[in-house]
């Protein structure tokens, strides 16, 4: 059915677009000399489980960054990636979702192949371009987001956004292993070549098979594509929303429609349902993009695993999320679907399990010394039970609003990609006064905390209906 291949196209997408992110946590720690490094800032507290053998490589990098700089490099990326969410949702609403995020990919895949020639010739290009590619992958998010509002069924919604974006923890949990093995034996450069071609040979198929909307879709079948319509609706907004996509804006009441139909800004921003959405999504990607980023380093520093094992172990949490994306996702529908309680409440308990239980395991991580398989479980523990916010405050977007969907994940995505700059920066400050085990509770505590005020607004103010803006 042509809404799976989208969702399959879609879970592959993101999965390019978390493994062009999140390649730099691991080739970093071959690409930075950390020889020079004084006592202060290593940690002696856990034996050394085979870093040792891998010393040469991974401290005589040639890059002289310290943990602020290096905290930079791995954080400049959002500052793009937060400017494009919004532009790059109204530019698939006007020019459909095949281009905009098949255009920005296949940028995104060109960038990335040039980044390590971008590295050797100075910091500042390097930082540039990361915050370029963090600029065109920007519209990946908002774009698959609002493509729902065209393609998912109601009753399939959560099943359907929480498949795509499982691709985000698949491409985590496959790139942080695979890019360790990759610097240790190619070297850093290979992790780049290597991601930057399998998101390219992507874009090429995504531009080749796939098309804006079921009205337009040349090899649906026709009931597939009566069923889509029917059931969200389609026709009484199709001047609205398909018009610009699908060339239906020829008669003059259509044209007419398109320039009077406005987006209700205002109405947004002072929506309660949509502070607690934004909220809840900001906590969630605080606590993820903390690990995503820092944890090889942690492993590395702290347990003291050389690059390969750290980028393996790192991956275990993110194997567990995306199995709790889509399986949470599939039961959210099913509770839905037999009515065995609200939307609302079902993305209220989501979202305070998927809040709630990462803040208590965080912590406890961060306690439990050099026990590695407790270290492990913990942090898996963290990362898998965030995942339940996709089925929650992260689909919420879809029910309060379905026509702007797309626009306000844009909106959301764009608060709450903030931590992907900020929570690596605060840890490299935190660090610079000692990278010890010490400092690493004080990140966890901070990530705890965050997460508990998100859940506790979207507990008071989500809701799951249909707001008379949208």
């Amino acid at each position: 059915k042509a809404r799976y291949v989208l969702a399959f196209m879609g879970f592959l997408g993101m999965f390019n677009v978390y493994s062009l992110r999140t390649n730099l946590s691991v080739a970093i720690v071959a690409m930075v000399n950390s020889s020079g490094e004084s006592d202060v800032n290593s940690s002696n507290v856990c034996p050394d489980r085979g870093q040792t053998s891998s010393d040469t490589a991974n401290t005589n990098g040639i890059f002289d960054w310290n943990s602020a700089e290096q905290g930079l490099v791995l954080g400049c990326y959002f500052y793009g990636y937060i400017v494009s969410n919004v532009p790059g949702a109204w530019l698939a609403r006007r020019y459909g979702i095949r281009l905009v995020l098949g255009i920005a990919m296949l940028l995104s895949s060109i960038i990335t192949l040039f980044t390590p020639l971008a590295a050797r010739s100075s910091f500042a290009l390097f930082v540039a371009l990361r915050i370029i590619l963090g600029f065109f992958q920007g519209v990946s998010f908002p774009t698959m987001q609002g493509a729902w509002g065209l393609w998912a069924p109601p009753m399939e919604r959560s099943a359907l956004i929480s498949a795509h974006i499982a691709g985000s923890s698949f491409g985590t949990c496959v790139t942080l292993p695979v890019a360790g093995v990759i610097a240790d034996q190619l070297g850093w450069e290979a992790v780049f070549y290597v991601t930057g071609g399998v998101a390219l040979l992507w874009s090429c198929i995504w531009l080749a098979i796939i098309h804006n909307s079921p009205s337009v879709h040349p090899r649906i079948s026709e009931q597939e594509r009566t069923y889509i319509n029917d059931s969200i609706g389609v026709e009484k907004y199709k001047q609205e929303v398909l018009a610009p996509i699908a060339d239906l804006a020829s008669t003059p009441y259509v044209k007419l429609k398109l320039l009077t139909t406005r987006t209700p800004w205002l109405s947004m921003l002072t929506s309660l349902p949509l502070l607690a959405i934004l909220t809840g999504h900001f906590a969630s990607n605080w606590g993820n993009y903390t690990l995503l980023t820092m944890l090889p380093s942690y492993m590395s520093s702290i347990l003291k695993f050389d690059l390969s094992t750290s980028g393996f172990l790192s991956s275990v949490p993110y194997i567990l999320q995306f199995l709790f994306t889509l399986v949470g996702g599939y039961i959210t529908d099913v509770i839905r679907k037999r009515a065995l309680t609200s939307t609302i409440v079902i993305r209220k308990v989501n979202t305070t399990l998927g809040l709630a239980i990462p803040a208590a395991f965080i912590v406890l991580a961060g306690y439990i010394g050099c026990d590695v398989a407790a270290a492990v479980a913990f942090f898996s523990i963290s990362v898998a039970f965030n995942a339940l916010t996709v089925p929650g405050c992260k689909a919420n977007t879809v029910d309060i609003a379905p026509k702007y969907g797309g626009i306000i994940y844009g909106m959301s995505n764009t608060l709450a990609n903030i931590p992907g700059f900020l929570a690596p920066q605060v840890v490299g400050l935190i660090l610079l006064d000692g990278n010890s085990v010490t400092q690493w509770q004080t990140v966890f505590w901070i990530s705890a905390a965050i997460y508990l005020t998100g859940a506790i607004v979207y507990l008071l103010f989500g809701s799951g209906e249909e707001q008379s803006w949208a």
